[in-house]
């Protein structure tokens, strides 16, 4: 795990703690916050749920994720550590091409981690 991560995964832990959350939940105002997020930076390739349909998905190269699936897909890594490897450009297919844009220098950590607390409750 990177610097990076490490630090990622050390304030995530540390806002869990904070708000009384434990790792596998997150409080109702995070996965609001998490939803909206989603809805402005992720469902345009994504799609509105989440599904891998987005509006966008025509002009990719690469299909993006259903990302109502990782906790299915993810050969038991957490939904949240998916999202933030895919987030810091640390994703990759099978050619070793990146499945999308690095956007870890973009958005907030907490913005993140809001995003990760979404998707982790509309896990399949």
């Amino acid at each position: 795990m990177s610097d990076k991560t490490t630090i990622l995964w050390a304030i995530w832990a540390a806002f869990a703690i904070w708000t009384g959350a434990e790792a596998g939940s997150a409080p109702d105002a995070s996965v609001e916050r998490g939803n909206a997020h989603y809805l402005s930076f992720c469902a345009n390739c994504h799609g509105v749920n989440a599904d891998g349909k987005g509006p966008l998905v025509d002009l990719l190269k690469v299909t993006p994720s259903d990302l109502t699936a990782l906790r299915l897909t993810g050969g038991g890594v957490s939904v949240s550590e998916r999202v933030m490897n895919a987030v810091d450009g640390r994703h990759q297919v099978a050619a070793g091409e990146r499945k999308m844009p690095i956007f870890s220098d973009n958005l907030a950590i907490s913005t993140v981690i809001e995003i990760a607390d979404y998707l982790e409750t509309i896990q399949q």
